[in-house]
């Protein structure tokens, strides 16, 4: 449900296990327990999130509408570079935004950042692709898509929140995360 301050969070392999999931990856910047900052909204997040059963999630504190957005809808994703370019939309499978985008149209478009793994969400194609790249600038992480051919690619939360999950935890499994995109089969 909406949620301002202590936020109900679970781990990946909680997240993939209950929605009968194969695979799966952390999502959007958030408000971990512990950061000073983040004392009056714990584990809470400003970016817009729709789930698999056509909630929006905290639409109210949807402060970055600029920023960039994948959407899910049948084996596919779209990214769009504004969040507030897709709207309320109900018609696909779910939405997500984070920042920044790495990769749009097969070009680098992220530059800089400091050195970490990266957690991205990608297509080429049809096909979506979900990963971490370790110890990469946010342009080094988009340099790399793009030589692996991604025509799209997004930017996750990424440090103490990094993990992936498929047959078990390939990276993390980090901290407890109050969203996730998983992959399950329909």
């Amino acid at each position: 449900s909406d949620c301002k301050d202590s936020c109900p969070v679970l781990s990946l392999s909680t997240y993939v296990a209950r929605n009968g999931g194969f695979a799966g990856i952390n999502g959007t910047y958030f408000c971990p327990a512990g950061y000073p900052s983040c004392v009056g909204k714990t584990n809470s997040f400003d970016l817009l999130v729709m789930n698999k059963n056509k909630h929006y999630f905290n639409s109210d504190n949807n402060v970055y509408s600029t920023n960039p957005a994948v959407i899910f809808s049948g084996n596919s994703a779209r990214f769009v570079g504004q969040a507030l370019q897709w709207g309320r939309d109900t018609g696909v499978d779910s939405v997500l935004s984070n920042y920044p985008l790495l990769v749009s149209g097969g070009n680098v478009v992220a530059g800089g950042g400091s050195k970490g793994a990266k957690d991205f969400v990608g297509n080429r194609g049809s096909t979506v692709y979900i990963g971490v790249i370790y110890n990469a600038t946010l342009e080094e992480a988009a340099k790399v898509l793009k030589t692996l051919g991604l025509e799209n690619a997004m930017n996750l939360d990424e440090g103490g929140s990094t993990a992936l999950w498929y047959n078990g935890y390939k990276a993390g499994p980090g901290r407890d995360i109050p969203n996730a995109i998983i992959f399950v089969r329909k």
